[in-house]
């Protein structure tokens, strides 16, 4: 059973991520510096569905992204530069939040049960939603630094 810190520093990441992502307009959202592969758009989409192939396509349960947005934000993937719609936007803001929340609740809900053992880019082995949502916090913090990193070339 997980502790409860590990959901508020899950909260507060993506809080903090949300503050950078709320700040910049839909331009430099898209940007993508020299030096880097993705922006912030990216980086706000891919933590979103991250968590949600980690900690719930693992378990076997419905997740609360469609399958265009995972396709879009998946590991692999990478942004074109195209400026996003206000609608996207939009989308993003609410999942950053939403989705943490859904999935703090359905822990504690006892929903995951099942877990499909995964290796993560790090070659970490995740067993169970416990292994997940703990890694998951890790990776979030590693796209926190991304995100830092990027606003430092975004006028």
């Amino acid at each position: 059973m997980l502790n409860d810190s590990i959901f508020k520093l899950h909260r507060c990441l993506r809080e903090r991520h949300l503050q950078f992502f709320s700040k910049y307009s839909p331009e430099q959202l898209a940007l993508i510096p020299t030096g880097f592969k993705n922006n912030l758009l990216w980086n706000a989409g891919h933590i979103i569905v991250t968590q949600q192939l980690y900690c719930y396509f693992n378990s076997g349960l419905s997740m609360y992204v469609d399958e265009d947005f995972i396709a879009k934000y998946r590991k692999g993937t990478a942004p074109d530069e195209s400026i996003p719609s206000l609608e996207e936007i939009e989308l993003i803001k609410e999942l950053m939040i939403s989705t943490q929340e859904k999935m703090e609740v359905d822990y504690k809900n006892g929903l995951f049960k099942g877990y499909t053992d995964y290796v993560t880019g790090i070659n970490f082995p995740l067993h169970n939603a416990e292994d997940a949502i703990e890694f998951n916090v890790s990776h979030e913090g590693s796209h926190l630094g991304t995100v830092i990193a990027l606003s430092y070339f975004i006028k």
